[in-house]
């Protein structure tokens, strides 16, 4: 009888060592299933030239990580909305979010996005207002429900009335904060970018016509908020209409922010004929004003072309490329930040790029005529002709940080290198293609 007991008492210990692993798993898939999604799900970060990653998806899951980016193209399913009527869309080759009708209710829809442990960040997008009265931007959302006013957090927007206005919402109660004209007021169906910056709590507000202005008619304010409490310190980014319908496309949000209105917000001049801000250093540059583009028709290397009006210290570009002829791994094209002594030539400037070739994110410097590579990452994915990619270049001191994403989502890919060599001298930014044909848009930068 010894054998069978044996034989029992193996089976039992068997089948408790299964159910552990089965309990193991299922708390694992339960992990996983409550992790916030994110439209850049897996991020690679790169420090020195020594360190690679195979791929984006090597690395874990991120939970709301900046930089962030919705271009709509690819839907939006990591927003969550209360009340309106809330679709994405294609039109004129842009991705967009609508919101169609308002709310009979609480007449303030609105949708959020991100972390709610994000504090001190940059958010931007351009923004429509198609009929009623006002569109914009949330920042430090907080304990969002559907109703006028649920949630905390900071409201900025553009008005029928001409207006660029700051309010502070504190759940359910609303308090406004500053005001300012806006020189020939606000039109219906057309696009203004509009950039909110939180640092602490000062809240700097910028707008201008979209794709149009470049450096000027840029109008903006500073707001400190004597109100602000631990409330509205931090939170995620949200869209909202109040009493009218609006639409949303390019929204960017970066880490950091200014608390000043110089240097101004910056956004590429591509929507109108004369781009003459831009000097060409080679290539065969033009701009097409309806699809909002600036392309490079040439393969020649190192063509680059360069905004002069400005120059800028720490500052967070943004922005998308898009390859116009089959890539390979020794093709690329990209940003240019803190660009001086720009001449023709394949590595003519002194400053640092940001870029992508078919497999690989680049990070690195151009100094005294020659390439100084940082980092070389390989993507996730090859990079097709004609696929727009949304890509960020972040410098500040003396580290650069270049996040690259599918503009119609999927995995993000970020790396970095702080350089021990580096020249702090403020420049200007342009962008660059590297011996084949590529096209640029949605082209912003903000002070850091």
């Amino acid at each position: 009888m010894s054998r069978p007991v044996a034989r029992l008492t193996a089976v039992v210990g068997t089948r408790r060592r299964l159910l552990v692993l089965v309990l193991l798993l299922a708390a694992l898939v339960a992990g996983v299933s409550t992790t916030t999604p994110t439209s850049g799900a897996f991020t690679a970060a790169v420090q020195g030239a020594a360190n690679t990653a195979t791929t984006a998806g090597s690395f874990p899951r991120t939970s709301g990580s900046l930089p962030y980016r919705s271009g709509f193209a690819g839907g939006a399913s990591d927003w969550r909305t209360y009340d309106g009527c809330w679709s994405t869309m294609t039109a004129e080759g842009f991705g967009m979010y609508v919101e169609k009708c308002g709310s009979p209710t609480a007449a303030a829809p609105k949708a959020v996005a991100g972390s709610a442990s994000w504090t001190d960040y940059t958010i931007q997008a351009d923004v429509k207002l198609d009929g009623g009265e006002q569109v914009g931007l949330l920042a430090r959302v907080s304990d969002p429900s559907p109703g006028l006013d649920q949630h905390n957090g900071y409201w900025a927007y553009i008005s029928s009335a001409g207006k660029l206005e700051l309010g502070r919402m504190t759940k359910g109660s609303y308090t406004f904060l500053q005001t300012i004209d806006v020189p020939g007021g606000i039109a219906l169906n057309t696009w203004y970018h509009l950039v909110v910056q939180v640092t602490g709590c000062t809240i700097t507000v910028s707008q201008s016509t979209a794709g149009a202005n470049g450096d000027t008619g840029v109008r903006g304010f500073t707001y400190v908020d004597t109100g602000c409490s631990s409330t509205h310190r931090q939170g995620m980014v949200g869209l909202r209409d109040f009493e009218g319908t609006g639409a949303w496309r390019f929204v960017t949000v970066t880490a950091g922010a200014t608390a000043a209105t110089d240097p101004r917000p910056w956004n590429s001049p591509w929507k109108v004929a004369d781009v003459s801000a831009f000097r060409p250093y080679g290539g065969a540059w033009k701009n097409d004003q309806a699809a909002e583009t600036y392309s490079n028709t040439q393969s020649g290397k190192g063509d680059k072309s360069i905004e002069t009006t400005r120059t800028w210290g720490n500052a967070s570009l943004t922005g998308e490329v898009r390859f116009d002829a089959a890539s390979s791994a020794d093709l690329d094209a990209g940003f240019t930040v803190r660009v001086r002594n720009p001449e023709v030539g394949t590595d003519a400037l002194d400053g640092y790029y940001g870029g992508i070739s078919r497999t690989s994110l680049i990070v690195g410097k151009h100094v005294g005529g020659t390439w100084r590579e940082f980092v070389r990452t390989p993507l996730p994915t090859s990079v097709p002709q004609g696929q727009w990619q949304h890509l960020t270049v972040e410098m500040v001191g003396c580290a650069i940080t270049v996040t690259v994403q599918a503009s119609s989502g999927g995995p993000q890919t970020k790396a970095s290198h702080t350089d021990t060599d580096c020249d702090t001298t403020p420049g200007n930014v342009g962008v660059r293609t590297l011996a084949i044909p590529a096209s640029f848009r949605s082209m912003a930068v903000t002070p850091r």
